[in-house]
């Protein structure tokens, strides 16, 4: 595979996996459960919310891993990078919906995922070579 064709996918899979994760994770966490905040929300909502949360992280990771070659993990790491910059903007500007504690665990959840899909699709006996 030449260099551009590998750098166009690894541009792809980083677009589309962020997207991917943006959309399922509002869709889980604004959609299903109508605004998942930890000071509103039942416990029931509250472990739902993060297991969907990390559930859609998964998939976004999956997706990206399925886009480009097993041994190119750069998607993964620019989503990474996404993740903890909105992190820490929400750290600087104090944009948390309740504890701290909560809202790093769920971007926490969403780091965790995002690897897991990553390495579920590398395992993936019809991931491309």
């Amino acid at each position: 595979m030449s260099s551009r064709t590998r750098i166009l996918l690894t541009v792809t899979a980083t677009i589309i996996g962020g997207l991917s994760l943006l959309l399922y994770t509002t869709l889980s966490q604004e959609i299903l459960l109508g605004g998942l905040s930890f000071c509103t929300s039942s416990n029931i909502e509250l472990a739902f919310g993060g297991l969907a949360t990390f559930s859609s992280a998964v998939v976004a990771g999956f997706l990206a891993s399925l886009i480009v070659v097993r041994d190119n993990y750069w998607p993964h790491f620019a989503i990474s990078l996404f993740i903890m910059g909105k992190m820490s903007f929400a750290v600087l500007c104090g944009q948390w919906s309740g504890p701290f504690w909560f809202e790093s665990g769920l971007h926490l959840s969403l780091l965790a995922g995002l690897w897991l899909g990553y390495y579920g699709a590398n395992k993936f006996p019809l991931a491309p070579i």
